[in-house]
């Protein structure tokens, strides 16, 4: 079964359509509220930190482990277009096509401006990889990240090897790290190329212009009282990662964060596919090019070793080498048979499937701020809340404080009836009202719908959806 270039054409065409329904009225997630709170508080006061977790590692006067390029890039956003849904999950969109546009480039560099469909075949994988269409509208930092790692492998892999390019490569790996610790990896396996190859003067100055970029990653605490103790004690006690110290710890890390390539469906898609082209065409795996499987396996290597933690999240920093090589493979040998057919119909379900999955949450969701501002008539003007991350959108500047659930549970003692427990330390922190809601998320917390009372407060309105309790 051949297809010719139009139906390739069509059918990344419709790929494309789909894509785009997805991003219709997108569901926010709460990490798209977590950093967009941080960007707001960048372009509002200059620096970095969050209400949303006050009493938290100090996190409400200085939040030093952060993702700075990428928190800066969402503030002037910001600036820009105001603190709207759409401007933060647009973050997610230019770098997607940032991403699209170098795995055009590194197609171009390879094939001369042939005239071949394995561009068209790519851009359909691409275009149907579940993974990557979620993260393309959502306010993350992993496509950020791995546009610049890509970006910095093809100025070492590019044909003219210049010093301008070993230093532009050690830049964009540098602006890597500044967006996410994890960018370290690009570091890592742009000097080891380099090495590998024996390009010792563009090693050095890939080096030089790298350090000196992911340096400033610490200007924050340079300038601020006590910067450096605040910014270990905060990287130290995050208590997302805390539990990844420890020689023990860290050897499970290292252990078992293969497991990213198959946490879920979405992440085991690609894997599959690429482990499939792998075997398949093993015979050809020595005729790879050298700086593409030496960059690739030691970028692997490098997150093994310096990463805190192995989440599926953090599969795109490592997607673009996947489809590179599955483009290559396939290039050298064009292929069809039932073992590929198979593969690839468990590819295109999982990714099919998944974009309509997001297309009727959205539908069934709806608009969240506009839910979000109906609620106005249900609560005091001028109160404190404990609300979901999600509320951030078109209401943090509504009330004087908002808290989040997220910051309870981080807190909480997990002991007793874990609704009257959050309403005890919502009373506990001077909170007026609490906010549940049942469709988007409704958390091991949440009180039975239409619980009249809790602890210190009382049911005001519920909708079947929202619950909001004001203080009694």
């Amino acid at each position: 079964m051949v297809f010719t270039k139009r139906q390739l054409i069509a059918l990344l065409s419709v790929l494309v359509l789909l894509a785009g329904f997805t991003y219709y009225n997108r569901c926010p997630t709460g990490d798209d509220a977590w950093f967009a709170e941080q960007s707001y508080w960048l372009q509002k006061d200059g620096v970095i930190r969050s209400e949303f977790f006050r009493g938290t590692l100090n996190w409400e006067k200085q939040l030093f482990v952060s993702h700075k390029l990428f928190l800066a890039f969402g503030a002037f956003l910001m600036k820009l277009f105001g603190f709207g849904l759409p401007t933060v999950q647009f973050v997610g969109f230019i770098f997607f096509c940032a991403l699209i546009g170098e795995l055009i480039i590194y197609v171009r560099q390879e094939e001369k401006r042939n005239s071949s469909s394995n561009l068209l075949l790519l851009l359909i994988l691409v275009f149907s990889n579940q993974l990557l269409i979620r993260n393309s509208f959502e306010n993350r930092p992993e496509l950020m990240v791995s546009a610049l790692g890509f970006g910095s492998f093809l100025c070492i892999n590019s044909e003219r090897k210049t010093l301008l390019k070993s230093g532009l490569a050690g830049g964009l790996a540098g602006l890597a790290l500044l967006s996410h610790l994890n960018g370290v990896i690009y570091l890592v396996a742009g000097f080891a190329t380099y090495m590998y190859t024996r390009r010792y003067k563009e090693a050095s100055l890939f080096f030089l212009i790298g350090s000196l970029t992911a340096s400033t990653y610490f200007a924050d605490a340079l300038f601020a009282k006590d910067g450096f103790s605040s910014w270990y004690y905060q990287f130290r006690h995050d208590p997302e990662t805390q539990n990844a110290f420890g020689l023990y710890a860290k050897l499970m890390v290292m252990l078992t964060f293969p497991k990213l390539f198959v946490e879920s469906p979405e992440q085991a898609g690609l894997t599959i596919l690429l482990v499939f082209m792998l075997w398949h065409q093993r015979a050809l795996i020595k005729q790879l090019p050298l700086v593409l499987k030496a960059y690739s396996l030691l970028v692997l290597i490098a997150f093994g070793l310096l990463t805190k933690n192995g989440s599926g999240t953090y599969m795109p920093l490592f997607m673009p080498f996947m489809f590179a090589i599955i483009y290559e493979l396939y290039k050298r040998k064009p292929f069809v048979n039932w073992g590929l057919r198979l593969v690839l119909l468990v590819y295109f379900i999982i990714g099919i499937y998944g974009s309509i999955e997001i297309i009727h949450r959205n539908l069934t969701l709806g608009n969240f701020p506009e839910a979000y501002k109906k609620l106005r008539a249900y609560i005091p003007q001028n109160t404190n809340g404990l609300v979901p991350l999600t509320f951030f959108f078109n209401e943090y500047e509504q009330y004087a404080h908002l808290l989040s659930h997220e910051n309870f549970t981080s807190h909480s003692a997990h002991s007793g009836n874990p609704s009257d427990e959050i309403a005890t330390w919502a009373h506990q922190h001077n909170v007026d009202f609490i906010l549940f809601d049942y469709k988007y998320r409704a958390d091991y917390f949440y009180p039975e719908p239409a619980t009249k009372n809790l602890p210190y407060y009382k049911l005001n309105f519920f909708d079947g959806r929202f619950a909001v309790y004001l203080k009694k």
